[in-house]
């Protein structure tokens, strides 16, 4: 089979920026699609998960109640303007030492002292937005106190993002406190106007489906008249989605409300198996198998790679497509 994607030297570069392309999830995956958009002259908008409680948000979250920053932040430095590059990678600096400092990243403290000045957790993103020019949108999912929780595989109840990320055992369901949170009224607008909607690879239980536990959110993806993408793993997380095929992810995806919503899966070769394709197939979804991780990390995308097949995804034409080989 194959299918259309943009030469590595594509000259056009696709100039996309008309197209509302929305990219939805967490953790590292979502900052990757989002720079891989923005390499096409796309502007996308962000829908971040809200429920992370490890690390430095974590302790932002336990000692001051504020909502998750960390995901946020990660997102509005990949989009930040090449004109405040410099900034955006002071926000993004880490602390490696001092009492009660070490760990934490300048950005979620910004925020947390943004937010705290303003006296509103949304303002603070909104000005981070302008503070860094960022080139598109930042939305967090909601603005309630969620609380992440779930059972394993052999029915044990675990309680935090972060505790559910390092179990050794596959996880089996997850469920947010509350059960029905509010959501955010510009990441539904947003979703309801997209062209696009892309689910970005990552956590599927911590990262990815906490925003499909959002009733709004994925009523608003349903409701879309987008184009909805998934961009499988190239590889499986130890504990979380150990032994999870490719068939596995869009299955359980469509647990969460996406059965039959799912237009395209952009598969990696390292995550290909033709039983997945077929049972994939079965379900009406076009499956695109390409090379997405990165040769520096096998565990990770390549964000070039993902640009050069985002048009074809998306369906957005390009005067200068290549054929690919995709099986």
């Amino acid at each position: 089979m194959t299918t259309k994607a943009c030469p590595p030297d594509c000259s056009s570069p696709c100039t996309l920026s008309d197209h509302k392309l929305v990219a939805i999830g967490g953790g590292t995956g979502l900052p990757l699609v989002l720079r891989a958009a923005a390499s096409l002259g796309i502007q996308p908008s962000a829908v971040v998960s809200m429920a992370d409680d490890g690390g430095s948000t974590g302790r932002l979250r336990r000692e001051l109640g504020m909502p998750p920053p960390g995901d946020l932040r990660n997102c509005l430095v990949a989009l930040a303007s090449e004109e405040r590059a410099e900034l955006a990678h002071i926000v993004d600096y880490r602390f490696i030492e001092g009492e009660g400092i070490s760990g934490h990243s300048l950005g979620n403290l910004m925020l947390a002292a943004a937010a705290d000045d303003l006296q509103s957790f949304e303002q603070a993103v909104k000005l981070f937005e302008d503070m860094l020019q960022v080139q598109g949108r930042v939305l967090p999912s909601s603005f309630d106190d969620l609380v992440l929780h779930g059972f394993d595989r052999k029915g044990e109840e675990i309680y935090g993002q972060a505790s559910l990320t390092c179990s050794p055992t596959a996880i089996a369901a997850v469920e947010l406190n509350p059960a029905r949170p509010a959501a955010n009224e510009e990441a539904v607008e947003a979703l309801l106007q997209a062209d696009s909607i892309v689910i970005a690879p990552g956590s599927l239980f911590t990262s990815i489906i906490p925003n499909l536990l959002i009733p709004d959110i994925l009523q608003a993806i349903k409701d879309s008249s987008a184009q909805l993408v998934y961009c499988c793993n190239v590889a499986n997380m130890k504990g979380e989605t150990a032994n999870f095929t490719a068939a596995d992810y869009i299955a359980t995806l469509g647990r969460y409300g996406l059965e039959g919503h799912i237009d395209t899966v952009l598969l990696p070769y390292s995550m290909h198996d033709e039983v997945s394709v077929q049972s994939i197939e079965a379900r009406g979804i076009q499956v695109m198998v390409t090379a997405l991780a990165s040769a520096h990390n096998t565990q990770h995308h390549d964000e070039h790679k993902l640009a050069s097949v985002l048009p074809a995804a998306i369906q957005t034409p390009c005067d200068n497509l290549i054929a690919l080989e995709t099986t």
